[in-house]
């Protein structure tokens, strides 16, 4: 191995190694290491939902996040590869499981890889027993440049430490159901740094879990509500908080109630066009056909519905056509 490659490999490795509840792909330092180990253009990654047989959460490194909704929401329905790897517990490259030519043939290749500019990929599945709870897809932007089998025998090294990054990111989601609706007390010494709390169903969901302490989740919501702010893993929320007075003057006491945001769900913060998109969603009209009755492009179509998908926290366009944002603007 090179030097670069080395030095890449060992950022990776201790990068992999820190408790941190992100997506591997919401790290930037640890993605350009990625792209750079591998010579790539590209990063994705998804969760697998057994239950509902989709694939959910999807995210993207150096390329535009619409991508990943697009996936969400329609691609991933005509992906004529990705459960063809699923199974496999091996990192896998796209072309071991389909050919280029069949692939090429495909509306995913013309409509979704073509226009965003990649063309072969390697996955990695992550399972947990007989749970997918992960993947890692790399992609180059040729098909020319094929990955080697160094590039999987080097993937497949790595696997260990995804699997627990992925393990810490799926523990901060579970951690978010847990306080999502609750009020506990926190308190916190000036001096030493101490803190305590009281919830019930934060102490029920920390018995839950093996090898995790109360004070790792401490240390998880003080970060996020740092100066009256909700930041990193709790994007989605907002946490109220009121001081309260306590005995010991060294000590600053708080009051925390933690809830979704309210306002990705209202449909105020719709902009007038993904409005008119959505209620030709709604209607039952297909990305092409909305272009045409709006004169707008394909792709910004896409984009529109992306955003509605993210604003409106639904999963698909069926939900999205049920929404009541959606129904009272029509007619």
């Amino acid at each position: 191995m090179k030097t670069q490659d080395l030095e890449d490999l060992a950022f990776i490795a201790h990068e992999l190694a820190q408790p941190d509840h992100r997506p591997i792909l919401a790290r930037k330092r640890l993605a350009e290491r990625l792209l750079s180990l591998f010579r790539a253009d590209f990063l994705g990654q998804t969760q697998w939902n057994g239950r509902e047989r989709r694939f959910e959460k999807p995210l993207c490194y150096n390329r535009d996040q619409d991508m990943s909704w697009a996936y969400e929401s329609h691609y991933q329905f005509c992906d004529p590869f990705s459960h063809r790897i699923r199974p496999r517990r091996d990192a896998t490259p796209v072309y071991e499981v389909i050919s280029r030519a069949e692939l090429e043939r495909t509306e995913y290749h013309a409509d979704f890889l073509r226009p965003y500019r990649v063309a072969h990929g390697l996955d990695l599945y992550l399972y947990e027993g007989e749970r997918n709870i992960g993947d890692l897809r790399i992609w180059r932007r040729s098909a020319d440049r094929a990955f080697s089998r160094d590039d999987k025998r080097l993937l497949n090294a790595l696997r260990p430490m995804l699997k627990n990054a992925y393990q810490s990111m799926l523990s901060g989601d579970l951690l978010e159901e847990a306080v999502s609706g609750s009020e506990f007390m926190l308190v916190a010494a000036s001096a030493d740094l101490r803190r305590r709390v009281a919830s019930p169903a934060l102490l029920r969901w920390i018995a839950e879990q093996p090898g995790l302490t109360e004070q790792a989740v401490l240390d998880t919501v003080i970060a996020a509500i740092s100066a009256g702010r909700d930041h990193g893993s709790y994007s989605r929320f907002e946490v109220t908080i009121n001081r309260r007075d306590v005995s010991e003057a060294s000590q600053c006491a708080f009051m925390c109630t933690v809830r979704p945001k309210a306002e990705a769900r209202s449909g105020e913060s719709l902009s007038a066009r993904e409005l008119q998109v959505g209620v030709l969603v709604a209607r039952g009209l297909t990305d092409r056909e909305i272009a045409d009755e709006l004169d707008i492009s394909y792709w910004t179509v896409r984009t529109h519905v992306g955003n509605l998908l993210r604003k409106l926290e639904v999963r698909n366009r069926v939900e999205l056509a049920r929404r009541p944002a959606l129904s009272r603007h029509d007619g």
